[in-house]
């Protein structure tokens, strides 16, 4: 059976995913208290396996790609962990009882029509 373009660009793939994996998996069992060097480890491990052929090379790439993120995370750069505030903290009508004229935007104007009444 030949094998097809999809075929390989599949294979590719999932090297360079299961490189990713594997390289963010070894940062857990290497026992480095330094976050900089356990980055780098999987980075100097794909360095070696990127040049060969086939699904190696995929891996080396993966594990290039994972130590790289892993590296710029200990740097501070790229990181996907955002602090997220509670909206029950946030004060957004704070300050609007300073500007003359304006409305409480939720409780509507002070002179309402049932203190007209």
């Amino acid at each position: 059976m030949a094998k097809t373009k999809t075929t390989g660009k599949i294979m590719q793939v999932a090297g360079i995913a299961a490189g990713a994996i594997g390289g963010g998996m070894i940062g857990k069992f290497v026992p480095i208290q330094n976050e900089k060097i356990k980055a780098a480890i999987p980075m100097a491990v794909g360095f070696f396996l990127v040049d060969k052929k086939g699904i190696m090379g995929s891996l080396g790439a993966g594990m290039i790609a994972a130590g790289a993120v892993n590296l710029g995370k200990s740097f501070g750069i790229g990181s996907t962990e955002f602090p997220v505030q509670d909206l029950d903290e946030v004060d957004t009508l704070e300050g609007l009882d300073d500007i003359e004229g304006m409305e409480d935007p939720v409780n509507g104007a002070e002179d309402t029509e049932e203190d007209e009444m």
